[in-house]
């Protein structure tokens, strides 16, 4: 009995020492991400306020205003930055915008929208003025940009009366 019980014993452990104690079952995990092209305009769904105030018409004084707005594009997206050209009829960006009163329609104010503070850039509607173009680098990080604004005192003077108004769509095309 004792010979069967060393010839089981024997038997087990042969079987065990014939194991690889190493041995190992193996599966890849494909582990994936997307990251789409997009961009935001901070502070998206709030109207950006580009108020020229309370004009004097008496001495023909341009007016001048600017806005500050933050956007961000995921890192590597080339974006067009562009000013649509306004709801008012007689708006050219290449050349004037038009502000109408809001009851008297019939006597609009000119004004330009400018990349910088001296308005030697327009802001572009995409077709008659240059947009700011970017080259899709470094703009994993929120971007901030001013528009400026003048007024133009001149034809304020033929102003009537009212608050003078226009809307301008700031796009990112990318």
């Amino acid at each position: 009995m004792m010979r069967n019980k060393l010839l089981a014993m024997l038997a087990v452990f042969t079987m065990f020492s014939a194991m690889d104690a190493n041995a190992q079952a193996s599966q890849n995990i494909n582990v994936q991400a997307t990251v789409n092209a997009t961009c935001v305009i901070n502070g998206g769904g709030t109207d950006l306020s580009f108020d020229f105030g309370v004009v004097d018409v008496t001495g023909g004084t341009n007016s001048n205003t600017s806005a500050t707005f933050t956007w961000r594009c995921s890192n590597g997206t080339p974006v067009e930055i562009e000013l649509n050209a306004g709801d008012n009829a007689g708006s050219d960006p290449g050349t004037a915008r038009q502000l109408e009163n809001d009851t008297d329609p019939g006597t609009p104010i000119n004004y330009l929208l400018c990349q910088d503070a001296a308005c030697a850039t327009l802001w572009g509607d995409g077709t008659t003025a240059p947009d700011i173009v970017t080259s899709g680098t470094g703009m994993g990080n929120p971007e901030t940009l001013e528009i400026h604004g003048i007024l133009d005192g001149l034809s304020a003077q033929d102003a009537n009366p009212g608050t003078y108004t226009e809307t301008v769509v700031l796009s990112l095309n990318f």
